[in-house]
């Protein structure tokens, strides 16, 4: 009995150094290998914008190098997307690149700060508008804002060099296909491995504007033959309105009815029709200045001949200053909205 005791006293004591070797082991290897591997240094990175630790996320990135590389292929980008410009112009974008790039890192070091910080891309508070306007035009320009990460890979390790190249597949909703990052990491003095740059952003970018280029170039092509549609049918309202008001005096009521029936029955009515066909109109965010502005004109018209109409019946020339004011108004836009539309145009066949 005491033999069969012994024994079971020493398996136990065996089995317990075993369990420990076990934990040693693993300790060393999470302490002496798995801290100092890429595979760590992207779960830290992740640990890091989950919990808004910036300490913890500038270990793993080199945010200098990064940030330096990501502005470094806006520039190039922003340049290459300009081809067609010649002479002095393009000269200028080149020699004032170096400028350019400096002050755009600055704002991309920043945003970046700011969403490991905060998880947002924008501030809520203390900007004004305008600040606020400019960054997340940025960020909305580079397709940031957008972009869902759904797997990662490394693809390469060299030990003797130390980098390694990571493959990380995104989903961004303007794009109709997934890309896929290469993200170079370099391994430092003390072993732990840092995020360097992405290979191939510019290549993104050229993608991104690609789309987007796409996008607007149906947006436009659609738009286009609405407007012009309608604008033949406008013009063959106000004709008539016109007709009426030369041929006859607007004093009579007979003549101010008539200019009612066509204004409440005919004029009013197609603009109501324009700008609900270009609100069911699924607008590219390159586009939405475009829309906006084209929907105000809409939104302005029907303010003028509305306001016209009522005067008809009034006679009170605050609601004819109202009806004017908004001509006026509308006369403006319709100049920006040309000239826009010819900027876009322009853009397109780049």
């Amino acid at each position: 009995m005491k033999k069969i005791f012994s024994n079971m006293k020493i398996k136990l004591f065996l089995i317990g150094i075993i369990l420990l070797l076990i934990a040693l082991s693993s300790l060393y290897w999470y302490f002496a290998y798995h801290i100092k591997t890429p595979e760590y240094a992207w779960q830290m990175v992740q640990t890091s914008i989950e919990k808004h630790d910036i300490e913890k996320f500038n270990k793993y990135i080199d945010e200098k190098a990064l940030v330096n590389k990501l502005s470094q292929d806006i520039i190039e980008n922003m340049l290459i997307s300009r081809t067609a410009q010649q002479g002095d112009t393009r000269l200028v974008m080149q020699e004032y690149a170096g400028i350019f790039q400096e002050a755009l890192g600055k704002k991309i070091d920043e945003a970046v700060n700011l969403y490991v910080k905060t998880g947002k891309w924008e501030k809520d508070t203390a900007q004004s508008q305008e600040q606020m306007s400019e960054d997340a035009a940025l960020i909305d320009n580079l397709g940031l804002n957008d972009i869902k990460v759904i797997d990662k890979k490394l693809v390469n390790i060299d030990e003797k060099a130390g980098k390694a190249i990571y493959k990380i597949d995104i989903q961004q909703t303007e794009i109709a296909q997934n890309f896929s990052f290469t993200v170079l990491m370099e391994r430092q003095s003390n072993g732990v491995w840092k995020i360097v740059q992405i290979n191939n952003f510019s290549e993104f970018l050229t993608l991104l504007n690609n789309h987007r280029r796409q996008y607007m170039h149906e947006y436009v092509e659609k738009t286009d033959a609405l407007m012009q549609q309608h604008k033949k049918t406008f013009s063959d309202i106000q004709n008539q309105l016109n007709a009426i008001i030369s041929k006859n005096s607007i004093g009579s009521d007979a003549v101010r009815n008539d200019l009612k029936t066509i204004i409440n029955t005919n004029m009013v009515p197609h603009w109501k029709m324009l700008k609900e066909a270009l609100t069911a109109i699924n607008a590219p965010k390159s586009a939405s200045t475009l829309q906006k502005l084209r929907l105000r004109i809409c939104d302005l018209y029907l303010e003028y001949y509305t306001n016209y109409s009522k005067w008809l019946d009034d006679k009170n020339i605050q609601t004819l200053r109202a009806a004017n004011k908004a001509l006026n108004q509308v006369k403006i836009l319709e100049s920006n909205e040309n000239n826009l539309t010819n900027i876009v145009k322009k853009d397109i066949l780049q």
